[in-house]
Protein backbone atom coordinates (compact mmCIF):
# COMPACT_ATOMS: atom_id res chain seq x y z
CA UNK A 1 0.00 0.00 0.00
CA UNK A 2 2.87 2.35 0.86
CA UNK A 3 4.33 1.75 -2.58
CA UNK A 4 0.98 2.63 -4.18
CA UNK A 5 0.63 5.84 -2.20
CA UNK A 6 4.19 6.88 -2.97
CA UNK A 7 3.61 6.29 -6.66
CA UNK A 8 0.46 8.42 -6.66
CA UNK A 9 2.13 11.24 -4.77
CA UNK A 10 5.07 11.18 -7.18
CA UNK A 11 2.65 11.43 -10.08
CA UNK A 12 0.85 14.32 -8.47
CA UNK A 13 4.13 16.21 -7.88
CA UNK A 14 5.03 15.79 -11.51
CA UNK A 15 1.79 17.20 -12.86
CA UNK A 16 2.14 20.02 -15.35
CA UNK A 17 1.45 23.44 -13.87
CA UNK A 18 -0.63 25.91 -15.80
CA UNK A 19 -1.86 29.42 -15.03
CA UNK A 20 -4.37 29.52 -12.15
CA UNK A 21 -7.89 30.87 -11.95
CA UNK A 22 -7.78 34.33 -10.43
CA UNK A 23 -9.65 35.60 -7.41
CA UNK A 24 -9.19 38.36 -4.89
CA UNK A 25 -6.04 36.68 -3.58
CA UNK A 26 -4.67 33.68 -5.45
CA UNK A 27 -5.70 30.31 -6.77
CA UNK A 28 -4.10 26.89 -6.92
CA UNK A 29 -4.35 24.32 -9.67
CA UNK A 30 -3.29 20.69 -9.69
CA UNK A 31 0.42 20.57 -8.99
CA UNK A 32 0.30 23.56 -6.63
CA UNK A 33 0.74 26.36 -9.16
CA UNK A 34 -0.12 29.82 -7.80
CA UNK A 35 -1.07 32.88 -9.84
CA UNK A 36 -1.90 36.47 -8.97
CA UNK A 37 -5.48 37.72 -9.13
CA UNK A 38 -6.73 38.41 -12.63
CA UNK A 39 -6.75 42.09 -13.54
CA UNK A 40 -9.94 41.70 -15.56
CA UNK A 41 -11.81 40.28 -12.59
CA UNK A 42 -10.66 43.12 -10.34
CA UNK A 43 -11.64 45.79 -12.82
CA UNK A 44 -15.04 44.16 -13.36
CA UNK A 45 -15.67 44.11 -9.62
CA UNK A 46 -14.55 47.72 -9.28
CA UNK A 47 -16.91 48.85 -12.04
CA UNK A 48 -19.88 47.05 -10.51
CA UNK A 49 -20.47 44.98 -13.65
CA UNK A 50 -22.44 41.75 -13.32
CA UNK A 51 -19.90 38.91 -13.56
CA UNK A 52 -20.35 36.31 -16.28
CA UNK A 53 -19.28 32.66 -16.05
CA UNK A 54 -19.03 30.27 -18.97
CA UNK A 55 -20.24 26.73 -18.20
CA UNK A 56 -19.69 23.62 -20.36
CA UNK A 57 -22.33 20.99 -19.61
CA UNK A 58 -21.85 17.75 -21.54
CA UNK A 59 -25.59 17.12 -21.21
CA UNK A 60 -26.81 20.50 -22.47
CA UNK A 61 -27.20 19.61 -26.14
CA UNK A 62 -28.17 22.87 -27.86
CA UNK A 63 -30.08 24.38 -24.91
CA UNK A 64 -29.68 28.02 -23.97
CA UNK A 65 -29.75 29.31 -20.39
CA UNK A 66 -32.99 31.22 -20.82
CA UNK A 67 -35.81 29.38 -19.02
CA UNK A 68 -37.57 30.68 -15.86
CA UNK A 69 -35.36 28.66 -13.48
CA UNK A 70 -32.21 29.82 -15.26
CA UNK A 71 -33.29 33.46 -15.10
CA UNK A 72 -34.19 33.13 -11.43
CA UNK A 73 -30.86 31.46 -10.65
CA UNK A 74 -28.94 34.31 -12.26
CA UNK A 75 -31.10 36.84 -10.41
CA UNK A 76 -30.52 35.23 -7.02
CA UNK A 77 -26.76 34.84 -7.45
CA UNK A 78 -26.15 38.08 -9.34
CA UNK A 79 -24.08 36.11 -11.85
CA UNK A 80 -24.71 35.65 -15.57
CA UNK A 81 -24.23 32.18 -17.01
CA UNK A 82 -23.30 31.46 -20.63
CA UNK A 83 -23.72 27.76 -21.41
CA UNK A 84 -21.14 26.29 -23.78
CA UNK A 85 -22.82 23.47 -25.72
CA UNK A 86 -21.04 20.29 -26.85
CA UNK A 87 -21.98 20.84 -30.55
CA UNK A 88 -21.37 17.14 -31.22
CA UNK A 89 -19.63 14.48 -29.16
CA UNK A 90 -19.10 15.91 -25.63
CA UNK A 91 -16.03 13.74 -25.00
CA UNK A 92 -14.42 14.94 -28.21
CA UNK A 93 -15.27 18.55 -27.36
CA UNK A 94 -13.69 18.21 -23.91
CA UNK A 95 -10.53 16.69 -25.40
CA UNK A 96 -10.24 19.45 -28.00
CA UNK A 97 -10.77 22.17 -25.40
CA UNK A 98 -8.06 20.65 -23.23
CA UNK A 99 -5.60 20.31 -26.10
CA UNK A 100 -6.07 23.97 -27.04
CA UNK A 101 -6.42 25.16 -23.42
CA UNK A 102 -9.65 26.71 -24.69
CA UNK A 103 -11.98 25.54 -21.94
CA UNK A 104 -14.61 27.71 -20.18
CA UNK A 105 -14.77 28.74 -16.52
CA UNK A 106 -16.65 25.63 -15.37
CA UNK A 107 -16.81 22.19 -16.98
CA UNK A 108 -19.17 19.28 -16.35
CA UNK A 109 -17.66 15.94 -17.42
CA UNK A 110 -18.38 12.24 -17.11
CA UNK A 111 -16.90 11.30 -13.72
CA UNK A 112 -16.14 7.77 -14.86
CA UNK A 113 -14.20 8.93 -17.91
CA UNK A 114 -10.42 9.27 -18.09
CA UNK A 115 -10.95 12.86 -19.31
CA UNK A 116 -11.25 13.98 -15.67
CA UNK A 117 -7.78 12.63 -14.88
CA UNK A 118 -6.42 14.26 -18.02
CA UNK A 119 -7.73 17.67 -17.00
CA UNK A 120 -6.27 17.25 -13.51
CA UNK A 121 -2.92 15.97 -14.75
CA UNK A 122 -2.66 18.92 -17.14
CA UNK A 123 -3.12 21.33 -14.23
CA UNK A 124 -6.27 22.67 -15.87
CA UNK A 125 -8.49 22.52 -12.78
CA UNK A 126 -8.56 24.65 -9.65
CA UNK A 127 -7.85 22.85 -6.39
CA UNK A 128 -11.17 23.38 -4.62
CA UNK A 129 -9.82 22.11 -1.32
CA UNK A 130 -8.22 25.52 -0.82
CA UNK A 131 -11.64 27.19 -1.04
CA UNK A 132 -14.01 24.90 0.84
CA UNK A 133 -14.14 27.39 3.69
CA UNK A 134 -15.74 29.81 1.22
CA UNK A 135 -18.41 27.26 0.28
CA UNK A 136 -20.24 26.35 3.51
CA UNK A 137 -23.22 24.86 1.66
CA UNK A 138 -20.94 22.57 -0.32
CA UNK A 139 -19.26 21.42 2.89
CA UNK A 140 -22.59 20.79 4.62
CA UNK A 141 -24.41 19.09 1.73
CA UNK A 142 -21.54 16.96 0.42
CA UNK A 143 -20.12 15.90 3.80
CA UNK A 144 -17.97 12.76 3.56
CA UNK A 145 -18.46 12.65 -0.21
CA UNK A 146 -15.68 15.25 -0.40
CA UNK A 147 -13.27 12.72 1.12
CA UNK A 148 -14.23 10.13 -1.46
CA UNK A 149 -13.79 12.37 -4.50
CA UNK A 150 -10.24 13.41 -3.61
CA UNK A 151 -7.68 12.76 -6.30
CA UNK A 152 -4.53 10.72 -5.81
CA UNK A 153 -2.79 13.66 -4.11
CA UNK A 154 -5.60 13.96 -1.56
CA UNK A 155 -7.04 17.17 -3.07
CA UNK A 156 -10.50 17.97 -4.48
CA UNK A 157 -10.47 19.16 -8.09
CA UNK A 158 -14.15 18.59 -8.79
CA UNK A 159 -17.52 18.16 -7.12
CA UNK A 160 -19.75 15.18 -7.84
CA UNK A 161 -23.09 15.52 -9.54
CA UNK A 162 -25.95 13.14 -8.60
CA UNK A 163 -24.09 12.14 -5.44
CA UNK A 164 -25.46 10.50 -2.29
CA UNK A 165 -27.01 7.20 -1.31
CA UNK A 166 -29.94 6.46 -3.60
CA UNK A 167 -31.65 3.24 -2.46
CA UNK A 168 -34.37 3.39 -5.11
CA UNK A 169 -34.72 -0.03 -6.80
CA UNK A 170 -33.40 -0.65 -10.28
CA UNK A 171 -33.16 -4.12 -11.80
CA UNK A 172 -35.20 -7.30 -11.61
CA UNK A 173 -37.55 -9.52 -13.59
CA UNK A 174 -40.05 -7.14 -15.18
CA UNK A 175 -43.15 -9.16 -16.12
CA UNK A 176 -46.63 -8.53 -17.59
CA UNK A 177 -48.89 -8.18 -14.56
CA UNK A 178 -52.10 -9.25 -16.30
CA UNK A 179 -50.50 -12.47 -17.54
CA UNK A 180 -48.89 -13.18 -14.16
CA UNK A 181 -52.37 -12.98 -12.64
CA UNK A 182 -53.53 -15.60 -15.15
CA UNK A 183 -50.61 -17.93 -14.53
CA UNK A 184 -50.12 -17.77 -10.75
CA UNK A 185 -53.31 -16.15 -9.51
CA UNK A 186 -53.89 -12.57 -8.44
CA UNK A 187 -52.94 -13.13 -4.81
CA UNK A 188 -49.51 -14.51 -5.73
CA UNK A 189 -49.01 -11.92 -8.46
CA UNK A 190 -49.76 -9.19 -5.91
CA UNK A 191 -47.54 -10.67 -3.21
CA UNK A 192 -44.16 -9.16 -2.35
CA UNK A 193 -42.73 -12.63 -1.70
CA UNK A 194 -39.81 -13.30 -4.09
CA UNK A 195 -39.99 -16.12 -6.62
CA UNK A 196 -37.26 -18.73 -6.86
CA UNK A 197 -35.55 -19.43 -10.17
CA UNK A 198 -37.27 -22.86 -10.25
CA UNK A 199 -40.67 -21.24 -9.81
CA UNK A 200 -39.91 -18.69 -12.49
CA UNK A 201 -38.83 -21.34 -14.98
CA UNK A 202 -42.14 -23.16 -14.38
CA UNK A 203 -44.01 -19.88 -15.03
CA UNK A 204 -42.04 -19.39 -18.25
CA UNK A 205 -42.96 -22.88 -19.41
CA UNK A 206 -46.64 -22.35 -18.55
CA UNK A 207 -46.66 -19.12 -20.54
CA UNK A 208 -45.09 -20.75 -23.59
CA UNK A 209 -47.55 -23.65 -23.42
CA UNK A 210 -50.61 -21.43 -22.97
CA UNK A 211 -49.53 -18.82 -25.51
CA UNK A 212 -47.43 -20.45 -28.24
CA UNK A 213 -48.38 -17.55 -30.52
CA UNK A 214 -49.91 -14.09 -30.20
CA UNK A 215 -51.39 -12.52 -33.33
CA UNK A 216 -49.50 -15.05 -35.44
CA UNK A 217 -46.13 -14.25 -33.82
CA UNK A 218 -44.07 -16.76 -31.84
CA UNK A 219 -44.03 -15.98 -28.13
CA UNK A 220 -41.08 -15.81 -25.75
CA UNK A 221 -41.07 -15.79 -21.99
CA UNK A 222 -38.10 -13.47 -21.66
CA UNK A 223 -35.93 -10.94 -23.43
CA UNK A 224 -33.09 -8.81 -22.09
CA UNK A 225 -32.86 -5.04 -21.77
CA UNK A 226 -29.63 -3.24 -22.66
CA UNK A 227 -26.50 -5.24 -21.91
CA UNK A 228 -25.44 -3.47 -18.72
CA UNK A 229 -28.86 -3.47 -17.03
CA UNK A 230 -29.60 -7.07 -17.97
CA UNK A 231 -26.14 -8.22 -16.89
CA UNK A 232 -26.56 -6.43 -13.56
CA UNK A 233 -29.90 -8.21 -13.13
CA UNK A 234 -28.50 -11.63 -14.01
CA UNK A 235 -25.45 -11.38 -11.76
CA UNK A 236 -27.26 -9.36 -9.09
CA UNK A 237 -29.66 -12.26 -8.46
CA UNK A 238 -26.64 -14.16 -7.18
CA UNK A 239 -25.37 -11.34 -4.96
CA UNK A 240 -22.39 -10.56 -7.17
CA UNK A 241 -20.63 -7.19 -7.08
CA UNK A 242 -18.17 -5.38 -9.33
CA UNK A 243 -15.34 -7.67 -8.29
CA UNK A 244 -14.97 -11.13 -6.77
CA UNK A 245 -13.42 -10.68 -3.33
CA UNK A 246 -11.34 -13.53 -1.92
CA UNK A 247 -8.74 -13.51 0.86
CA UNK A 248 -8.66 -9.71 0.90
CA UNK A 249 -8.00 -9.39 -2.83
CA UNK A 250 -10.16 -8.25 -5.75
CA UNK A 251 -10.51 -10.42 -8.84
CA UNK A 252 -12.47 -10.02 -12.06
CA UNK A 253 -16.09 -11.07 -11.57
CA UNK A 254 -15.74 -13.87 -14.12
CA UNK A 255 -13.55 -15.72 -11.59
CA UNK A 256 -16.48 -15.85 -9.14
CA UNK A 257 -18.03 -19.37 -9.07
CA UNK A 258 -21.44 -17.67 -9.02
CA UNK A 259 -20.71 -16.14 -12.44
CA UNK A 260 -20.80 -19.49 -14.20
CA UNK A 261 -23.89 -20.48 -12.20
CA UNK A 262 -25.65 -17.31 -13.37
CA UNK A 263 -24.67 -17.98 -16.98
CA UNK A 264 -26.09 -21.49 -16.73
CA UNK A 265 -29.40 -20.12 -15.50
CA UNK A 266 -29.90 -17.64 -18.32
CA UNK A 267 -28.54 -20.13 -20.85
CA UNK A 268 -31.12 -22.63 -19.57
CA UNK A 269 -33.86 -20.14 -20.50
CA UNK A 270 -32.33 -20.02 -23.99
CA UNK A 271 -31.96 -23.79 -24.34
CA UNK A 272 -35.67 -24.32 -23.65
CA UNK A 273 -36.61 -21.83 -26.37
CA UNK A 274 -37.94 -19.34 -23.82
CA UNK A 275 -35.47 -16.52 -24.50
CA UNK A 276 -36.23 -14.12 -27.33
CA UNK A 277 -33.81 -14.95 -30.14
CA UNK A 278 -32.69 -11.47 -31.17
CA UNK A 279 -32.04 -10.04 -27.70
CA UNK A 280 -28.44 -9.18 -28.63
CA UNK A 281 -29.64 -6.49 -31.05
CA UNK A 282 -31.89 -4.75 -28.52
CA UNK A 283 -31.64 -1.01 -28.17
CA UNK A 284 -34.12 1.08 -26.23
CA UNK A 285 -36.43 1.75 -29.19
CA UNK A 286 -36.39 -1.78 -30.62
CA UNK A 287 -36.75 -3.28 -27.15
CA UNK A 288 -39.94 -1.31 -26.47
CA UNK A 289 -41.31 -2.14 -29.90
CA UNK A 290 -40.87 -5.85 -29.16
CA UNK A 291 -42.58 -5.59 -25.78
CA UNK A 292 -45.47 -3.59 -27.23
CA UNK A 293 -46.33 -6.38 -29.69
CA UNK A 294 -47.63 -8.41 -26.72
CA UNK A 295 -45.80 -11.68 -27.40
CA UNK A 296 -43.16 -11.42 -24.62
CA UNK A 297 -43.94 -12.15 -20.97
CA UNK A 298 -41.11 -10.07 -19.56
CA UNK A 299 -37.48 -9.02 -19.44
CA UNK A 300 -34.51 -8.68 -17.13
CA UNK A 301 -33.30 -5.13 -16.58
CA UNK A 302 -34.34 -1.82 -15.04
CA UNK A 303 -38.01 -1.50 -14.18
CA UNK A 304 -38.38 1.84 -16.00
CA UNK A 305 -37.10 0.53 -19.35
CA UNK A 306 -40.60 -0.47 -20.50
CA UNK A 307 -42.22 2.93 -20.07
CA UNK A 308 -43.12 3.30 -23.76
CA UNK A 309 -44.34 -0.29 -24.08
CA UNK A 310 -46.49 0.06 -20.95
CA UNK A 311 -48.16 3.14 -22.36
CA UNK A 312 -48.96 1.31 -25.58
CA UNK A 313 -50.19 -1.90 -23.95
CA UNK A 314 -52.44 -0.25 -21.38
CA UNK A 315 -54.19 1.63 -24.18
CA UNK A 316 -54.57 -1.37 -26.51
CA UNK A 317 -54.91 -4.32 -24.10
CA UNK A 318 -56.05 -2.91 -20.77
CA UNK A 319 -54.92 -1.09 -17.66
CA UNK A 320 -53.41 -4.23 -16.09
CA UNK A 321 -51.13 -4.85 -19.08
CA UNK A 322 -48.14 -3.26 -17.37
CA UNK A 323 -44.62 -4.63 -17.11
CA UNK A 324 -44.00 -4.63 -13.34
CA UNK A 325 -41.02 -5.60 -11.20
CA UNK A 326 -40.58 -8.91 -9.41
CA UNK A 327 -37.65 -10.20 -7.39
CA UNK A 328 -36.36 -13.63 -8.33
CA UNK A 329 -33.79 -15.43 -6.19
CA UNK A 330 -31.79 -18.57 -7.06
CA UNK A 331 -32.86 -21.66 -5.15
CA UNK A 332 -31.14 -21.74 -1.77
CA UNK A 333 -29.98 -18.09 -1.88
CA UNK A 334 -30.83 -15.37 0.67
CA UNK A 335 -33.42 -12.98 -0.80
CA UNK A 336 -31.96 -10.11 1.25
CA UNK A 337 -28.49 -10.46 -0.23
CA UNK A 338 -29.21 -9.73 -3.86
CA UNK A 339 -27.26 -6.90 -5.52
CA UNK A 340 -29.77 -5.93 -8.18
CA UNK A 341 -29.60 -2.19 -7.45
CA UNK A 342 -25.92 -1.29 -7.56
CA UNK A 343 -25.20 2.41 -8.04
CA UNK A 344 -22.48 4.80 -6.99
CA UNK A 345 -22.99 7.31 -4.18
CA UNK A 346 -20.35 9.45 -5.92
CA UNK A 347 -22.64 10.22 -8.83
CA UNK A 348 -22.34 10.35 -12.58
CA UNK A 349 -20.66 13.66 -13.35
CA UNK A 350 -17.70 15.75 -12.21
CA UNK A 351 -18.07 19.56 -12.12
CA UNK A 352 -14.87 21.59 -11.92
CA UNK A 353 -13.57 25.16 -12.12
CA UNK A 354 -10.82 25.61 -14.69
CA UNK A 355 -7.74 27.81 -14.57
CA UNK A 356 -9.22 29.91 -17.37
CA UNK A 357 -11.71 31.32 -14.88
CA UNK A 358 -11.19 35.07 -14.47
CA UNK A 359 -13.45 35.46 -11.45
CA UNK A 360 -13.01 32.66 -8.95
CA UNK A 361 -15.03 34.48 -6.29
CA UNK A 362 -18.06 34.50 -8.62
CA UNK A 363 -17.53 30.81 -9.49
CA UNK A 364 -17.35 29.80 -5.83
CA UNK A 365 -20.43 31.86 -4.98
CA UNK A 366 -22.41 30.34 -7.85
CA UNK A 367 -21.38 26.78 -7.00
CA UNK A 368 -22.16 27.20 -3.31
CA UNK A 369 -25.62 28.54 -4.06
CA UNK A 370 -26.45 25.76 -6.52
CA UNK A 371 -25.31 23.15 -3.99
CA UNK A 372 -27.40 24.66 -1.18
CA UNK A 373 -30.85 23.36 -0.29
CA UNK A 374 -32.39 26.53 -1.68
CA UNK A 375 -30.43 26.17 -4.91
CA UNK A 376 -31.36 22.52 -5.26
CA UNK A 377 -35.03 23.31 -4.68
CA UNK A 378 -34.89 25.90 -7.42
CA UNK A 379 -33.17 23.60 -9.92
CA UNK A 380 -35.20 20.47 -9.12
CA UNK A 381 -38.58 21.87 -8.00
CA UNK A 382 -38.76 25.23 -9.70
CA UNK A 383 -39.89 28.57 -8.33
CA UNK A 384 -41.60 28.55 -4.95
CA UNK A 385 -45.08 30.06 -5.07
CA UNK A 386 -45.37 29.34 -8.77
CA UNK A 387 -44.33 25.71 -9.30
CA UNK A 388 -44.70 24.58 -5.71
CA UNK A 389 -45.65 25.73 -2.23
CA UNK A 390 -44.98 24.62 1.32
CA UNK A 391 -47.47 23.27 3.84
CA UNK A 392 -45.40 23.37 7.00
CA UNK A 393 -42.30 21.43 6.00
CA UNK A 394 -44.12 19.55 3.22
CA UNK A 395 -43.38 20.44 -0.38
CA UNK A 396 -46.62 20.64 -2.35
CA UNK A 397 -46.24 20.58 -6.16
CA UNK A 398 -48.41 22.57 -8.52
CA UNK A 399 -50.54 19.71 -9.88
CA UNK A 400 -50.60 21.16 -13.38
CA UNK A 401 -46.82 21.42 -13.45
CA UNK A 402 -46.44 17.92 -12.01
CA UNK A 403 -48.83 16.54 -14.65
CA UNK A 404 -46.68 18.17 -17.31
CA UNK A 405 -43.45 16.73 -15.93
CA UNK A 406 -44.92 13.25 -15.88
CA UNK A 407 -46.83 13.36 -19.16
CA UNK A 408 -44.77 15.68 -21.35
CA UNK A 409 -41.39 15.96 -19.66
CA UNK A 410 -39.31 17.76 -22.28
CA UNK A 411 -41.97 20.35 -23.10
CA UNK A 412 -42.54 21.11 -19.41
CA UNK A 413 -38.80 21.34 -18.77
CA UNK A 414 -38.51 23.87 -21.57
CA UNK A 415 -41.41 25.93 -20.22
CA UNK A 416 -40.55 25.84 -16.52
CA UNK A 417 -36.82 25.05 -16.36
CA UNK A 418 -37.44 22.38 -13.69
CA UNK A 419 -34.66 19.74 -13.90
CA UNK A 420 -33.56 21.29 -17.18
CA UNK A 421 -30.24 22.05 -15.45
CA UNK A 422 -29.14 19.36 -13.01
CA UNK A 423 -26.00 20.66 -11.30
CA UNK A 424 -24.48 19.59 -7.97
CA UNK A 425 -27.48 17.34 -7.44
CA UNK A 426 -27.72 15.41 -4.22
CA UNK A 427 -29.51 12.26 -5.33
CA UNK A 428 -31.25 11.77 -2.00
CA UNK A 429 -33.79 13.86 -0.15
CA UNK A 430 -32.64 16.24 2.56
CA UNK A 431 -36.12 17.70 3.13
CA UNK A 432 -37.32 17.55 6.73
CA UNK A 433 -40.59 15.87 5.80
CA UNK A 434 -39.01 13.38 3.43
CA UNK A 435 -40.28 15.10 0.27
CA UNK A 436 -38.23 13.81 -2.68
CA UNK A 437 -35.30 15.78 -4.02
CA UNK A 438 -37.06 16.18 -7.41
CA UNK A 439 -40.64 17.20 -8.05
CA UNK A 440 -41.18 14.39 -10.56
CA UNK A 441 -40.72 11.85 -7.76
CA UNK A 442 -43.51 13.24 -5.59
CA UNK A 443 -46.10 11.21 -7.48
CA UNK A 444 -45.01 7.70 -8.38
CA UNK A 445 -46.65 5.61 -11.06
CA UNK A 446 -47.47 1.94 -10.68
CA UNK A 447 -44.11 0.77 -12.04
CA UNK A 448 -42.21 2.71 -9.35
CA UNK A 449 -44.51 1.74 -6.48
CA UNK A 450 -44.40 -1.91 -7.57
CA UNK A 451 -40.59 -1.85 -7.74
CA UNK A 452 -40.42 -0.35 -4.24
CA UNK A 453 -42.73 -3.08 -2.97
CA UNK A 454 -40.95 -6.04 -4.56
CA UNK A 455 -37.30 -5.09 -5.09
CA UNK A 456 -36.49 -4.57 -1.41
CA UNK A 457 -32.95 -4.92 -0.04
CA UNK A 458 -31.34 -4.79 -3.48
CA UNK A 459 -29.32 -1.56 -3.19
CA UNK A 460 -25.57 -1.52 -2.70
CA UNK A 461 -23.02 1.28 -3.13
CA UNK A 462 -20.54 0.65 -5.94
CA UNK A 463 -18.42 3.72 -5.12
CA UNK A 464 -15.38 2.00 -3.61
CA UNK A 465 -14.98 -0.10 -6.76
CA UNK A 466 -15.58 2.64 -9.34
CA UNK A 467 -12.91 3.30 -11.97
CA UNK A 468 -10.23 1.01 -10.57
CA UNK A 469 -9.41 -0.46 -13.97
CA UNK A 470 -6.37 1.34 -15.43
CA UNK A 471 -7.05 3.49 -18.50
CA UNK A 472 -4.96 5.35 -21.02
CA UNK A 473 -2.15 4.06 -23.21
CA UNK A 474 0.21 2.40 -20.75
CA UNK A 475 0.75 -1.38 -21.25
CA UNK A 476 -1.41 -2.49 -18.31
CA UNK A 477 -4.30 -0.29 -19.45
CA UNK A 478 -4.10 -1.79 -22.93
CA UNK A 479 -4.18 -5.27 -21.40
CA UNK A 480 -7.22 -4.25 -19.35
CA UNK A 481 -9.02 -3.19 -22.51
CA UNK A 482 -8.15 -6.49 -24.15
CA UNK A 483 -9.56 -8.44 -21.19
CA UNK A 484 -12.78 -6.42 -21.31
CA UNK A 485 -13.11 -7.05 -25.05
CA UNK A 486 -12.70 -10.80 -24.56
CA UNK A 487 -15.39 -10.89 -21.87
CA UNK A 488 -17.77 -8.76 -23.93
CA UNK A 489 -17.42 -11.07 -26.93
CA UNK A 490 -17.87 -14.25 -24.87
CA UNK A 491 -20.92 -13.03 -22.91
CA UNK A 492 -23.61 -13.46 -25.62
CA UNK A 493 -21.99 -16.70 -26.79
CA UNK A 494 -22.38 -18.19 -23.32
CA UNK A 495 -26.04 -17.17 -23.09
CA UNK A 496 -26.78 -18.57 -26.56
CA UNK A 497 -24.78 -21.80 -26.14
CA UNK A 498 -26.56 -24.90 -27.46
CA UNK A 499 -25.73 -27.03 -24.40
CA UNK A 500 -24.25 -26.94 -20.92
CA UNK A 501 -21.08 -28.48 -22.28
CA UNK A 502 -20.73 -25.80 -24.95
CA UNK A 503 -21.28 -23.07 -22.35
CA UNK A 504 -18.55 -24.51 -20.12
CA UNK A 505 -16.21 -24.70 -23.07
CA UNK A 506 -16.82 -21.07 -24.01
CA UNK A 507 -16.36 -20.00 -20.38
CA UNK A 508 -13.10 -21.91 -19.96
CA UNK A 509 -11.78 -20.51 -23.21
CA UNK A 510 -12.70 -16.98 -22.07
CA UNK A 511 -10.73 -17.49 -18.83
CA UNK A 512 -7.75 -18.84 -20.76
CA UNK A 513 -7.84 -15.95 -23.24
CA UNK A 514 -8.08 -13.41 -20.42
CA UNK A 515 -5.16 -15.00 -18.62
CA UNK A 516 -3.12 -14.89 -21.80
CA UNK A 517 -4.08 -11.24 -22.29
CA UNK A 518 -2.63 -10.34 -18.87
CA UNK A 519 -5.66 -10.45 -16.56
CA UNK A 520 -3.50 -11.26 -13.52
CA UNK A 521 -1.35 -8.17 -14.10
CA UNK A 522 -4.45 -6.03 -14.51
CA UNK A 523 -5.90 -7.42 -11.29
CA UNK A 524 -2.68 -6.53 -9.47
CA UNK A 525 -3.08 -2.94 -10.68
CA UNK A 526 -6.75 -2.90 -9.66
CA UNK A 527 -5.77 -3.97 -6.14
CA UNK A 528 -2.99 -1.39 -6.03
CA UNK A 529 -5.44 1.32 -7.03
CA UNK A 530 -7.97 0.07 -4.49
CA UNK A 531 -5.50 0.13 -1.59
CA UNK A 532 -4.36 3.64 -2.51
CA UNK A 533 -7.99 4.78 -2.69
CA UNK A 534 -8.78 3.36 0.72
CA UNK A 535 -5.74 5.13 2.17
CA UNK A 536 -7.01 8.46 0.81
CA UNK A 537 -10.59 7.85 1.92
CA UNK A 538 -9.48 6.95 5.43
CA UNK A 539 -6.95 9.75 5.84
CA UNK A 540 -7.72 11.98 8.85
CA UNK A 541 -7.53 15.26 6.91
Amino acid sequence: MKKAIAMFLTLAMGVTMLAGCGNSSSSTTAGGGETPAADTAESAADSGETPTLTFFDKNSGSKQFDDPVALELMKRTGINIEVVNPTGDPAEKLALMLAGKDYPDIVLMDRGSDIVNKYIEAGALVNLTDYLDQMPNVTEMYGDTLKKTRWTDGQNYYLSNWYGMDPDPVNGFILRYDIMCELVGKDRADSDEPFTTSEMMDIFRQYKEKYPEVDGKETFALTLADEQDSKNAILGMYGMKTYYEKDGQLYWDIRDPRYLEAMHFINGVHQEGLLEKEWVSNNDELFNQKLATGNILGYMGAYWNAWTANSSLTSTVGEDANYLAYKVVPDGYDADKTTLGGRSSLGWDAIAVTNNCKNLDAALKFIDYCASQEGQDLLLWGIEGKDWTKDGDTYVPNEEVLDGLQNNLEKTREETGITRWTWFVRNASTHKDGSPCRMQMSRKDITATWAEKNLTNTYWDTAEFDNLIPTGNDPVALKAQKVQDIIKQAYPKMINAASDEELDKIYNQMIADCDAAGMEEVEAKINENYQARMAIWNAEN
